[in-house]
């Protein structure tokens, strides 16, 4: 009974083979979802907005080409660089020519059926990163008494003339990171911000963020200094000496000293103002914030 089973089976596995060869043998028609691409571009423009990434194609054949197209190598659907000038492209113009396809595949049809361009003039431009998706969560007692740095600093974009002029700055991808009380430095990429349209020199920069235990200080008596001061003219201070506080780095707080802040007057703000007291310019070394003048603006007698 068992050898009788295993000749049934047998035989359906062939006949349903038999079958599937001959059905396999006949013509069918499916979709594709072909990749698109712009060959030999022109140097002298460039596009203003995206190609699609790809086209939906119809192609006929016997069912053996069809499986092994699928699970074969990729297809694409080639534009020559030199007809997108015309703004307009019919894709189903010369279609067989724009596809390399196999003896007895026939393209039928390709949708969308018409693409709509728009080129402008090449060139290239220079921008900034910046860093403002980037954020930043610090410990209890820890900052960043400047910014985040990128390395390098800038990139140069390639593309439209109509787009770069628009263009001010360039994005570094998102970041976030809390609980900050260590120095960061990692490499992160530039984003791709108008795919199709904007090329870039730069795949990735370095981030650091100059992360520090903070502690606040105060200077006592920092000289406030009145600047040009005509000789035939005197200015008498109510107060010749401030304090000031500031916050910074642990390790760098202990550097400096009083000598190290600039307060300062200009003759040209006194004589300007109608209110007898008038409020400094100060001047911090870089790696240090101002939290507070004691007092906030002095007191002056201008003499003749």
């Amino acid at each position: 009974m068992k050898g009788r089973y295993n000749t049934l089976i047998g035989s359906f596995l062939v006949a349903s083979a038999f079958w599937f060869s001959v059905t396999m043998s006949g013509t069918f028609r499916t979709h594709f979802d072909v990749p698109l691409i712009v060959t030999n571009m022109p140097r002298d423009i460039a596009l203003v907005s995206a190609l699609p990434k790809s086209v939906d194609v119809l192609l006929q054949a016997n069912g053996w080409q069809l499986l092994f197209m699928t699970a074969g190598k990729q297809m694409a659907f080639e534009i020559p660089g030199s007809r997108l000038r015309a703004g307009v492209i019919q894709t189903n113009r010369a279609l067989n020519e724009v596809m390399q396809l196999p003896a007895g595949v026939t393209a039928m049809r390709v949708y969308p059926e018409t693409l709509f361009v728009q080129v402008d003039r090449f060139m290239k431009k220079t921008v900034p990163l910046q860093h403002a998706s980037v954020s930043m969560k610090f410990k209890d007692g820890f900052g960043m008494l400047g910014e985040p740095e990128l390395t390098p600093d800038s990139v140069t974009l390639s593309g439209a003339e109509r787009i770069l002029r628009q263009i001010k700055s360039w994005p570094v991808e998102s970041r976030s990171y809390t609980e900050l009380s260590i120095p960061v430095a990692e490499d992160i990429k530039v984003k791709d911000s108008l795919p199709g349209v904007i090329r870039y020199n730069l795949d990735k920069v370095n981030l650091y963020i100059p992360t520090e235990q903070l502690a606040d200080m105060w200077f006592r008596g920092v000289r406030v200094q009145v600047k040009h001061v005509p000789e035939n003219r005197e200015v008498l201070l109510g107060q010749q000496t401030i304090d000031v506080s500031v916050r910074g780095g642990v390790n760098v707080l202990s550097l400096y000293t009083a000598q190290d802040i600039s307060v300062a007057i200009e003759f040209d703000d006194i004589v300007a103002d109608t209110s007898g007291t008038i409020i400094p310019t100060l001047t911090l070394p870089d790696k240090l914030r101002l939290l507070k003048m004691d007092p906030p603006a002095i007191r002056y007698t201008l003499r003749k």
